[in-house]
């Protein structure tokens, strides 16, 4: 057994199952055109090894980083403009074992995962090799974060590089970063210096646990070139406190976002406890909708796996059906690109479901146990993810009906991420279906906190409308549901919302101007309107709300 140290590079060729279905002669010249003219010719150039061919797959040792990084940018410049051919590059500093059979090593597994996070036409990079790189070569790899790879045991900060061509956007497709400066407190009282650094920490600490953002502690750290500055400010007096949040774009310090939230400090802890996840949500929600057109310039077959995801994250925010169908596509390619990425198989199947459940369509028994299959394999890869166990506690709730495994997959996302707004809607749903209709307009005090930034306002007000419709508390139903409409008035759906909890509080009016505002709309589905599961004496609710129900 002979040991060495060296640079790995492992390469596949994007698409070539598809291919090979579609047609297996322009397949394997494929591989051969790769073989022969742009993929080891180059690497041999570079003094690249060919360790081994793996049909569409290639692993390659390099004497240096750099003899690595410039064979990638060869190899990838020069099949920009090709029609079939689309690679995939990932790149590593390991120690591999070799005997006269074959070649072992751990560097080899973190190559190969750290390949299928690659974007087609691009090439990803570890940390290990980006920290030996000249400082004029780190400058050409973008930082993507972190990534929790499969059987990696820590998770690994990877860098990307893109042909130029790709990387016209003003920040080059690079992780978006964020950073904390130190929040102010007024008085400045030990007591109320110490609750605002309090927020602050515990800010910092919930934004860490995020993906898909680089976060700084810019109160701590003296350079912190961060896309995003977040500002905080604490007022106390008495009891009272008021804590004021913005969102600052670094480049021009133009102000994105300002929010304040109220609350009684008489317990500190509690008083922390309660606002810093609502301010930690509202937060997230702005840096996303604001990042969701960093990678505009790029079609869905140009980006990576993460990348899709970030793409479809984005579209979902803005909350329209096409939005929505370009949503639920990008999840599509990702799943195609790794078929066993937890996250992406996830949302995929949530946004499947969501996108039927708007529609008011039936799926077949075959794609619902497709998805739950999908669904489980998500849960397998990704035990760790608050949003993989929602998702399949949503499809035993919506699906199965499976009460008890709901309840235990909402528990399991709770413990992993207590703050996260999505568990409101299974629980009440669930309360609903157990004949607990208190508890289910005790669940929505959750949503009370929301803001007119928040994207899903409108969505979440027509939720809380329907569960109060449920409840038999219609007055609270009139009243929500007549907010939802006017904030949105051209949406049928909500119309037809407006209508119906109006014919059940008695308001004559309210009824006849939401039947006249639903007749003057097309007959067509609302994004804000889903099918609820609801227990069998409450589908009047449902049947009302169909895209083609006429008003109550």
């Amino acid at each position: 057994m002979r040991r060495r140290l060296t640079t790995l590079m492992c390469a596949d060729l994007v698409g070539y199952s598809t291919l090979m279905g579609e047609d297996e002669a322009l397949a394997v010249a494929s591989v051969q055109e790769l073989r022969n003219e742009h993929l080891e010719p180059v690497a041999k150039t570079y003094g690249g090894e060919v360790l081994k061919r793996m049909g569409d797959g290639w692993i390659l040792s390099f004497p240096g980083v750099e003899a690595a990084l410039d064979c990638a940018e060869e190899v990838q410049s020069n099949l920009v403009e090709h029609e079939v051919i689309k690679l995939r590059i990932g790149c590593h500093v390991g120690e591999i074992v070799e005997d006269e059979a074959d070649f072992y090593g751990n560097g080899v597994n973190i190559a190969q995962r750290i390949e299928t996070e690659a974007p087609p036409g691009g090439a990803m990079f570890s940390e290990d090799l980006f920290r030996q790189l000249s400082e004029a070569r780190q400058k050409e790899l973008s930082d993507v974060g972190m990534f929790n790879l499969k059987n990696i045991a820590t998770p690994i900060r990877l860098y990307q590089w893109r042909p130029a061509n790709l990387t016209t956007a003003p920040n080059k497709g690079s992780l978006p970063s964020i950073g904390f400066e130190n929040f102010v407190a007024a008085p400045e009282t030990p007591d109320s210096m110490a609750l605002a650094q309090d927020l602050h920490d515990g800010m910092v600490q919930m934004s860490m646990k995020r993906t898909g953002i680089t976060t700084v502690d810019a109160g701590s750290v003296e350079a912190t070139p961060t896309l995003f500055l977040t500002h905080g400010r604490l007022r106390v007096s008495g009891t009272r406190a008021r804590f004021t949040v913005s969102l600052i774009l670094r480049r021009d310090m133009t102000t994105l976002w300002t929010q304040s939230y109220d609350g009684d400090v008489s317990d500190p802890f509690a008083f922390v406890d309660e606002i810093l996840p609502v301010v930690s949500s509202d937060l997230r929600l702005q840096t996303i909708q604001y990042d969701g057109n960093r990678l505009a310039h790029l079609k869905n077959t140009q980006l990576s796996v993460s990348e899709l995801r970030a793409r479809a994250a984005g579209l979902f925010f803005k909350q329209t059906l096409e939005s929505w169908e370009e949503g639920y596509a990008a999840l599509d390619r990702a799943v195609l690109l790794s078929p066993t990425d937890g996250m992406s198989l996830a949302m995929r199947a949530q946004s499947r479901l969501n996108l039927s459940n708007i529609k008011y369509e039936t799926l077949s028994d075959a794609e619902l146990a497709s998805l739950g299959r999908d669904l489980d394999v998500a849960i397998a890869e990704s035990p760790n993810s608050d949003f993989v166990f929602w998702a399949r506690g949503a499809y035993r709730l919506r699906v199965l009906r499976d009460l008890k495994g709901a309840a235990a997959d909402i528990e399991h996302s709770r413990r992993i991420n207590p703050t996260f707004l999505g568990f409101v809607d299974l629980i009440t749903q669930l309360a609903l279906l157990e004949g607990k209709p208190e508890k289910a307009i005790e669940a929505l005090s959750s949503f009370v906190q929301m803001t007119s930034s928040d994207p899903f306002r409108v969505t979440r007000m027509a939720f809380t409308a329907r569960v109060y419709l449920a409840a038999g508390d219609f007055a609270m139903a009139r009243v929500t549901a007549r907010e939802a409409a006017d904030l949105r008035p051209m949406d049928r759906g909500l119309q037809l919302l407006k209508a119906l909890a109006c014919q059940k509080a008695g308001d004559t009016r309210g009824l006849e101007e939401a039947r006249a505002a639903a007749a003057s709309l097309p007959k067509k589905p609302s994004i804000a309107i889903n099918q609820l599961t609801l227990p069998e004496e409450m589908g009047w609710i449902n049947d009302a709300l169909h895209p083609q129900a006429d008003p109550a």
